[in-house]
């Protein structure tokens, strides 16, 4: 794990932890604000592309993580301290075709790190965020179409459909990890990949009403499960990271290790998928299997922490790196939202929530100055940060607010994003 550096403390310490009430909204507004701030620490203004500070290895999927983390405190909160950055930040990240593909991030750059920044585009339409500033290709009268929200989620959908196609030869299809052939991991066809294009083609489905999407998502998933595909999504509803498809491997062996960023990708697409068919019981059916695989493998570490969320597979070794440590955030963002569009799941996603949120809270304690720490079931700081921990805090605590917050809006042309 990455421990924070002295020199990224902040200001204004706190010698306490987080006095969180999980039924008040302004008590949690008001401690997703003191955590947002330790996220925004990391942001590094110098940047010409808007990034968070980060350790080699470089995860430029998790800036755009980041950025949706605070996309997400604007909206549940009001609170527009971070709106003018993070708009200018992913108008500098959406590339000149408008799909979060900038050729500054080639050497970075996979399908699952893309569709990261994507969620940022899916997130906007949905709760009708501010557009992106005008960057080149605007025109006099007001910002060309072409980087509206729902054109970049539109074209980055395309794209993974193309690779889809290209990469159809093994596997009977699926996305590979990589994108690009010399990209260490071009010969793996993984979870958050593939469950990050379900999710697109079904929240894409949902918001705009075009079967086109809906099509792409069932295939998907499909193709994933384990009684159609190639089982990344098990019979019993949990989901491996990945398979190899080189070399005649075609997928057959998968790689059982379970992520929490895994499981909460084809969560939220089949909440979605639900919402879209107006309360289909089989997509109702897959929601609350895979929430129930999700309490089983991802939440109560011990018997004095119930339903409190960790990462198994490094969190009670004290091993999990920069990237890792930001999983958590993304069963978070998506169990709240999840809530929202399932409401047969709504008691228990709450229940999921409250424990993790009052245990994420109570670890930011460090450096006395609120930081926050890995493991929610210590009752403090537990010695380790990075922006990953503290994007995981955030979306934690600020998920409280999701499931009774805005709802997630429909296409309507005369309001086009």
């Amino acid at each position: 794990m990455a421990r924070l550096l002295p020199s990224l403390l902040l200001s204004g310490a706190l010698t306490s932890a987080l006095s969180l009430d999980v039924k008040d909204a302004a008590s949690i507004k008001n401690v997703a604000a003191q955590v947002a701030k330790g996220i925004y620490y990391y942001h590094d203004a110098s940047a010409s592309t808007g990034q968070f500070r980060q350790p080699q290895p470089w995860f430029w999927w998790l800036s755009g993580s980041a950025w949706n983390g605070l996309m997400e405190y604007t909206i549940f909160t009001n609170d527009s301290t971070y709106k003018a950055d993070l708009l200018d930040s992913l108008a500098k990240n959406v590339g000149p075709n408008y799909d979060f593909a900038p050729a500054e991030q080639a050497s970075w750059e996979a399908n699952d790190d893309q569709v990261y920044w994507v969620y940022n585009a899916l997130t906007a339409l949905e709760y009708n965020f501010e557009p992106l500033p005008c960057q080149t290709g605007g025109t006099a009268g007001g910002c060309s179409c072409a980087n509206s929200w729902l054109s970049i989620s539109t074209n980055a959908f395309e794209e993974f459909v193309a690779r889809w196609n290209k990469d159809s030869a093994t596997c009977g299809g699926g996305l590979k990890w990589q994108y690009t052939e010399s990209a260490k991991g071009y010969f793996y066809k993984n979870s958050v990949t593939n469950g990050g294009f379900f999710q697109t083609a079904a929240r894409l489905a949902r918001y705009t009403g075009n079967q086109t999407f809906a099509d792409w998502a069932t295939k998907i998933w499909d193709w994933s499960s384990a009684a159609a595909g190639v089982g990344l999504v098990t019979a019993d509803f949990h989901v491996y990271d990945g398979a190899g498809d080189a070399q005649g491997e075609d997928c057959k062996s998968p790689d059982k290790t379970e992520w929490s960023y895994n499981i909460a990708s084809y969560l939220h697409g089949a909440a979605h998928m639900y919402a879209f068919t107006n309360g289909d019981a089989t997509w109702e059916s897959r929601v609350q299997s895979l929430l129930s695989s999700a309490k089983q493998t991802f939440f109560s570490p011990t018997p004095d922490a119930p339903n409190v969320m960790f990462e198994p597979k490094c969190e009670p070794t004290s091993t999990c790196n920069i990237d890792q440590t930001s999983f958590k955030a993304s069963l978070s963002r998506w169990l709240g939202k999840t809530a929202v569009l399932v409401p047969s799941v709504k008691s228990t996603v709450v229940e999921l929530l409250e424990a993790s949120a009052r245990g994420a809270a109570a670890s930011c304690t460090g450096y006395e100055n609120s930081t926050c720490g890995v493991k929610w079931s210590a009752g403090t700081f537990d010695g380790y940060s990075d922006v990953g921990v503290e994007l995981s805090a955030l979306e934690t605590i600020q998920s409280l607010l999701a499931v009774e917050g805005p709802k997630l809006g429909v296409f309507k042309p005369s309001k086009r994003r």
